[in-house]
């Protein structure tokens, strides 16, 4: 977060209107705004054409924040214009039981869920928080994709990974003509150009590499509540060498969380929608996975602006996990992308991209 003139906003993914203020904002420090420069919050692509006054809470002031229909005034996290309630669930059964109401009655709006071993909160400077929620120690939930979490510029390395899928592309038809008839294999071979020709496939590239251990410029998001809790119970661990992940209960040193949000339709990708039939992948259908593919540029945080509720997991140690591990990592005799991945691993391995490769992970078979 700085003041800067930058490129037209649209170019970093800010939002084109700027100069937005919460009706809770601090309006007696914004009277003392006088031909300052722009200023753009870089998390969530929000842009002033002058600095806030530190104090003034352009997105609001907590205490005064509108309360949303879950929010009895309890403990609560800090987005742009909003507070997140956080609210505590007792057994897994209770956990299961929020699925019900995680349904938006905007038809153009989607229920998810995110799991993870405990909450993580966004690193910012406190005099931006002072700006922006007139509080420094606004807690504001990190959701930053992996790329921007590794500090990885990810057109560094898709045109390897694309061609790794370009590869992919050819096995899977080769092995399935056997499998059709000579005029269906051609169609195949004719279906694959159309779509390795469209923007369909890049967006596939960047899904699946989220999907598979690669630092995306995305977020994986699911719409089954079970997935979201098999992942906050869970912790995981790469060996950096292998790739074998191995996976540990969360203990009662952490403190799982889920966060339910609600998605616009357009910022969400799943592989039924964009790739072929015969090219779709094991793990994300596993995961009832979806790529949440609109946290670039001075928007990395976007996807902690869709939530409206941190769910904190009470009393955890004690639950059941709701699936197992080869129900949420299909293993490679059952995923044919993740055994081309591992085959990939070895073939390349003295080669650049096998740096890459060697950050995709799977569970010991």
């Amino acid at each position: 977060m700085v003041s800067a003139e930058r490129e037209p906003l649209h170019l970093s993914n800010a939002h084109w209107h700027e100069d937005r203020i919460s009706v809770a904002a601090d309006a007696s420090l914004l009277h003392t705004v006088k031909g300052s420069s722009r200023y753009v919050d870089r998390q969530f692509g929000n842009a002033w054409s002058w600095t806030p006054p530190p104090g003034s809470a352009v997105y609001g002031l907590s205490a005064s924040v509108p309360r949303g229909p879950m929010d009895n005034g309890g403990p609560a996290l800090r987005v742009p214009y909003r507070r997140i309630p956080v609210i505590d669930v007792n057994s897994l059964e209770e956990a299961l039981a929020l699925n019900a109401g995680n349904t938006s009655k905007d038809p153009h709006v989607t229920g998810m869920w995110r799991g993870q071993p405990r909450h993580y909160p966004l690193a910012r400077d406190p005099l931006d928080k002072l700006r922006l929620y007139g509080d420094p120690e606004a807690d504001e939930p990190s959701l930053l994709p992996s790329a921007a979490r590794h500090s990885v510029y990810f057109p560094d390395l898709a045109q390897a990974w694309c061609g790794l899928l370009d590869l992919y592309i050819e096995e899977r038809i080769e092995t399935l003509g056997p499998a059709v008839s000579p005029p269906r294999h051609a169609e195949l071979r004719r279906e694959a150009e159309r779509f390795v020709n469209s923007y369909n496939y890049r967006t596939w590239a960047l899904a699946t590499a989220q999907h598979y251990g690669l630092p995306s410029v995305g977020l994986d998001l699911t719409s089954d509540i079970r997935i979201a809790l098999y992942f906050a119970l869970h912790r995981f661990h790469t060996d950096p060498e292998t790739g074998v992940m191995s996976v540990q209960r969360a203990t009662e040193d952490d403190d799982p969380v889920l966060y339910g949000l609600d998605v616009f339709a357009h910022d969400l990708i799943e592989d039924q929608n964009i790739a072929p039939p015969w090219l779709l992948c094991a793990r994300p259908q596993a995961q009832s996975a979806f790529f949440f593919a609109t946290a670039w540029g001075d928007s990395v945080n976007r996807a902690a602006d869709r939530v409206y509720v941190a769910v904190r997991l009470k009393n955890h140690a004690s639950w059941k996990s709701p699936i197992k591990t080869a129900e949420a990592f299909p293993p490679t005799y059952k995923d044919d992308f993740l055994s081309f991945l591992l085959r990939a691993r070895e073939r390349f391995r003295d080669l650049p991209v096998g740096d890459h490769l060697r950050r995709i992970y799977f569970p010991a078979e």
